[in-house]
């Protein structure tokens, strides 16, 4: 009976998949905990800036309501999270978004033209959009 895999390329697979998890290793360790020491969120409201929050070392509840003639909005900044948790809007999606702390994440409720967006202080934001 033929082999068609031999010892060799077993032992060359395994050391491809080991390598290729080292990328993602120097990610984790220098991108990720480097850049959420220093949020901060801005919202904003038909484009312009409405306010600005600290995330980083925020503690406790913080709610900032947005009235406009569009309609209502509930901001709630949570320990070092920001999210919507109330809305007058038809669908509610921004609602269902949840609270996000990681630079790049947006909350997004369109029909009151509400943007909520985590930035990084030091301006070493990842080049990459988080996907749920």
């Amino acid at each position: 009976m033929k082999h068609i895999i031999k010892k060799g390329d077993i032992v060359l697979i395994i050391t491809l998949l080991v390598l290729s998890f080292i990328p993602e290793g120097i990610f984790y360790l220098t991108g990720n905990d480097a850049s959420i020491d220093r949020t901060y969120a801005v919202i904003q409201v038909d484009g312009k800036v409405y306010k600005e929050v600290p995330l980083s070392g925020h503690h406790g509840t913080d709610m900032i309501s947005i009235d406009t003639d569009k309609g209502h909005n509930l901001v709630v900044i949570q320990d070092e999270s920001v999210g919507i948790t109330e809305a007058d809007c038809p669908d509610k999606i921004c609602i269902s978004e949840g609270f996000v702390s990681k630079p790049g994440a947006t909350v997004v409720c369109l029909p009151h033209k509400v943007l909520v967006e985590v930035k990084s202080a030091g301006g070493d934001e990842p080049d990459v959009i988080p996907a749920h």
